[in-house]
């Protein structure tokens, strides 16, 4: 090869290794890593060594100037660090040659100074940097793929325990007892009056009559004004309302209280206990008053279905409901000495739940609140819960009168007692609790024989429950199905055996504005006056008082 080509490829490649670094670059870099550094200049040594011996061979002038050039020693810093001989100041490609010696490698000669050379050397230079890449990208990639993957198991894992903490559908009520259904209210009177029965139907007529007619003393016409509340049609003023103005002041005082706790709670989206502090509670304590010589309220929130009444329920199912109030019932001297004497032991009661309070005060109308971040539907699962621990423990009680006072019966039978009258129970002849038989003994009834006085107690009684959502009050009724007769010689009896209806729904008021409040208030307050009448006198009957078990069993057909 002529010398000019050989000056040209130099000045070509000087031109094409600007960017290497300087000396002490490279010292830095090569002390990084030595092993990167010498392949590369191995390469380039041989591949500019063979070259320079083709150049001699073809241009034997050349000879002279390339051996004195070879008996230069060249410096120190060129010694240790070949890179250097890539900066202006080489003489000539020859000079690489005087480097400190290592071991050969094996290296393929390079065919051609062409621009693939340069190409060639850079790819050498970098193919361990690029591996390296290579494999902290696939490192990446790995440590991506496992985050995603993790992160995806963890968002099924917190859906699934989403789902399993969400509330559960109205219709899991089907496999509770022998079944809780809701259903609506019907729209005729008729259809009404057999949904209801006869004790349904008169407290529906009363809440009827409540929202349609007047809400506000007559008296109070200028204090409603002065409120603010100018909006008072004529048909809303109650005439007959003759409570004193001081009662009727206190009472507005107080709703308008009410009014401004309830802004404020759907206003801040404050907790459900909130609401019932503030709120609910207040609405209860205006409409029923704390005297509880006939009947009052109790706050349950903590109070569980006890264990010997939690109704049967398919696996999917939690029974432990709870509601936040209960309004109870007061019994009578009579009912209360009864009641005594059915509660066997300090752990038991009359009511499904063991709360010490109402031990011996039947539970009368159950009340579940909730804020907007609640379902109704949730409540209607805790109220149907709620009722049916209820109804099984009625259930219970009405076997467990009706075993003890027919048992008296036959004990009275058996000692000698004369009587000409005689009663029919179920195709039976028993003794009239006036007359008593003294050839034979009163026949202790089986439970399959009480079963069908259970079921007509039942019936005869609606159970008031009513839904709280924020400041909307809304009553449910609850009703034994009366097309049903339970078995209870079964031993694998469900409980509670008898299937139950809730209709719904009616609504009572609401606690936003003022006009609404004071309908709300009259509402409960008739539905306080028909727990202290209709359902006073159904515990009669439950519990035997005025009417022995053997009068009492003509309800049995009755379906009102």
């Amino acid at each position: 090869m002529h010398v000019d080509a050989v000056a040209a490829w130099v000045s070509d490649l000087e031109s094409t290794t600007r960017f290497v670094p300087s000396p002490l670059q490279s010292r830095k870099r090569r002390r990084s890593n030595p092993c990167k550094s010498q392949q590369l200049h191995k390469t380039r040594r041989v591949a500019l060594t063979e070259m320079a011996a083709r150049n001699h061979d073809d241009n034997p002038d050349t000879t002279k100037t390339t051996e004195s050039k070879r008996m230069r020693t060249p410096s120190p810093s060129k010694r240790l660090f070949p890179a250097d001989v890539y900066s202006s100041d080489a003489d000539s490609p020859d000079e690489l040659d005087e480097c400190t010696p290592r071991p050969r490698q094996r290296i393929h000669p390079i065919p051609d100074l062409s621009l693939s050379y340069t190409n060639t050397l850079t790819a050498v230079a970098t193919e361990d940097d690029l591996a390296l890449q290579r494999r902290a990208r696939s490192y990446a990639k790995q440590r991506s793929e496992s985050h995603s993957r993790s992160q995806s198991q963890s968002q099924s894992q917190s859906a699934s325990s989403a789902r399993s903490t969400s509330p559960k559908k109205v219709t899991s009520l089907w496999d509770v007892g022998n079944g809780v259904t809701y259903m609506p209210l019907a729209n005729t009177t008729a259809s009404q009056r057999e949904q209801l029965g006869r004790a349904g139907m008169a407290l529906l007529d009363v809440l009827e009559d409540v929202a349609d007619g007047p809400i506000f003393a007559a008296s109070l016409r200028q204090e409603l004004i002065e409120a603010g509340i100018e909006k008072i049609r004529q048909s809303q003023l109650d005439d007959d309302d003759d409570r004193p103005i001081e009662e009727l002041k206190a009472e507005l005082q107080t709703t308008l209280a009410i009014n401004a706790l309830s802004n404020r709670c759907a206003k801040n989206r404050d907790h459900e206990s909130e609401w019932n502090n503030r709120v609910h509670t207040k609405v209860l304590e205006l409409a029923l008053g704390n005297d509880e010589a006939h009947v009052g309220f109790r706050s349950v929130a903590t109070a569980k279905i006890s264990s010997a009444f939690r109704p049967t329920h398919s696996p999917g199912l939690t029974t432990g409901k709870i509601v936040d109030y209960v309004i109870f019932l007061e019994p009578s001297r009579p009912a209360r000495d009864i009641i005594t004497s059915v509660i066997v032991s300090p752990s038991t009661s009359i009511n499904h739940i063991t709360y010490e309070a109402l031990q011996t005060r039947p539970v009368a109308v159950s009340i579940e609140t909730k804020t907007e971040s609640r379902t109704v539907e949730e409540a209607k699962v805790q109220l149907g819960v709620w009722l049916a621990g209820q109804v099984a423990r009625v259930e219970e009680l009405i076997r467990q009168i009706a075993l003890l006072e027919t048992s008296k019966y036959g004990e009275e039978g058996t000692a000698g007692s004369h009587s000409s009258g005689r009663e029919e129970w179920q195709g039976r002849v028993v003794p009239s609790p006036t007359h008593v038989h003294t050839q034979q003994p009163t026949p202790t009834p089986t439970t399959h024989s009480i079963s069908p006085v259970i079921t007509g107690l039942l019936s005869q009684i609606v159970f008031p429950l009513i839904d709280v959502q924020s400041e909307n009050w809304s009553l449910f009724l609850g009703r034994v199905c009366t097309d049903t007769l339970i078995s209870m010689s079964n031993p694998n009896m469900r409980k509670p055996a008898s299937p139950i209806h809730i209709f719904h729904s009616i609504p009572l008021g609401n606690t936003a504005n003022t006009v609404q409040t004071y309908r709300l208030i009259k509402s409960l307050k008739a539905l306080r006056a028909w727990v202290d009448v209709e359902l006073r006198m159904w515990w009669d009957k439950v519990l035997g008082i005025n009417d022995s078990l053997v009068n009492a069993t003509s309800c049995i057909h009755d379906t009102a």
